[in-house]
């Protein structure tokens, strides 16, 4: 369904050559696919809480990855919400393990 609500703003869409489909076919397999099946695998031995938590990286972590694969910098404001997100999410790991731990 979503394909089809975006295919209209696909102008370029027949122009995809044997890189770009290359390059679509990893996304697709890589990053979608395995990314998914990792996260519902572990995702089972995490609280649900946390496990939600962990899934709010990929939003911040997107321009980092972005920077990596094609060098494009990101703006300030998403390395500054990102930061927020990422500490955010760390705190609150470190906050349940030290409540696990035995006194």
């Amino acid at each position: 369904m979503g394909s089809l609500v975006s295919l209209p703003f696909a102008h370029d869409i027949a122009h995809v050559g044997g890189n770009g489909l290359a390059i679509l076919a990893m996304f697709g397999c890589l990053q979608v696919a395995l990314g998914l099946t990792f996260y519902m695998l572990g995702s089972r031995l995490l609280p649900s809480g946390q496990a939600s938590l962990i899934a709010t990286l990929e939003t911040p972590l997107m321009p980092f990855w972005i920077w990596v694969a094609f060098r494009e910098l990101p703006a300030v404001h998403a390395l500054i919400g990102g930061a927020l997100v990422i500490g955010a999410v760390i705190a609150d790991i470190a906050g349940d393990a030290r409540s696990r731990r035995p006194s």
